[in-house]
């Protein structure tokens, strides 16, 4: 059991963050389906729900037997979704590049320079196995490193990457600077969040009212936290700084998965 000291005043705001303001843009999935068909019946309505949790169940199923080589796993997917969403290269290679590093910093970035306070929370998500999530985590921090190296060379040559190369940047410094819970609060919630929503509102208002979508996303962020509550309560550890950080990231990566295979695998696609 990890002390629970750890969950300090800067480490609670940032839980409220991912809460309040990050995890609700996953709730404009129910409007990208819309958009992508499964508004056509009630029956594939229903039948996106049911397939949409199922993978969420499996992802917590999976997460509970599994825990270190899933948190492993999820940190890995996370970058590439941070960074698919970031990238902005119109060359395949560069983006490739950005997705890698932008995406990276963020989620690897914050164990290698906070390895310290990172191995509690990782404890807590891994029932004390957290040795391969971290190692994983500081062999590719070496990988994203000398990927901003070539990255930062190439902006000599594609002064178009200046802007977003700057973006990086700052988010070293974010990752450098802050705790590790509240730096990735703050990506997670104003830079990731802020850029989904704005992106995927832009195309979604043009086949659905701004009313439909704010109603849609109200009551899938409602359930959601409802949800997070009931787990909260369902699955006591015995100490609620554990359920709180088990609750929010194995929800994160239970609500990710799911969110990743509609969002990338499908709606940028179209």
């Amino acid at each position: 059991m990890v002390d629970g000291a750890i969950l300090d005043h800067l480490s609670v705001i940032a839980l409220l963050l991912i809460v309040l303001i990050g995890l609700p843009h996953g709730a404009l999935d129910g409007s990208i389906a819309m958009h992508l068909g499964a508004g056509r019946s009630f029956t594939s309505v229903l039948q996106f729900l049911f397939l949409y949790l199922l993978c969420s169940v499996v992802v917590v199923l999976i997460w509970y037997k599994f825990s270190a080589l899933s948190l492993s796993l999820f940190l890995i997917i996370s970058m590439v979704h941070f960074g698919w969403g970031d990238a902005n290269s119109k060359t395949s290679l560069l983006f490739f590049l950005q997705m890698i590093c932008h995406g990276g910093i963020v989620v690897f970035g914050i164990v290698y320079f906070h390895v310290d306070e990172v191995i509690p929370l990782f404890d807590m998500l891994t029932e004390g196995n957290s040795s391969l999530p971290i190692q994983v985590s500081v062999y590719m921090f070496y990988g994203i490193s000398f990927f901003t190296a070539l990255y930062f060379i190439l902006i000599f040559k594609a002064r178009s990457l200046i802007l977003r190369f700057l973006e990086l940047a700052i988010l070293w410094l974010i990752v450098i600077i802050f705790p590790p819970l509240l730096g990735f609060a703050i990506y997670f919630c104003f830079v990731h969040t802020a850029r989904h929503v704005r992106k995927i509102w832009k195309e979604l208002k043009v086949e659905t009212s701004p009313k439909t979508i704010i109603t849609q996303a109200s009551i899938l962020t409602l359930s959601s936290w409802a949800l997070g509550v009931i787990a909260l309560y369902a699955f006591d550890s015995g100490d609620f700084n554990t359920n709180i950080i088990r609750v929010v990231f194995i929800g994160l990566a239970a609500l990710t998965v799911p969110h990743m295979i509609l969002v990338d695998g499908f709606f940028r696609n179209k």
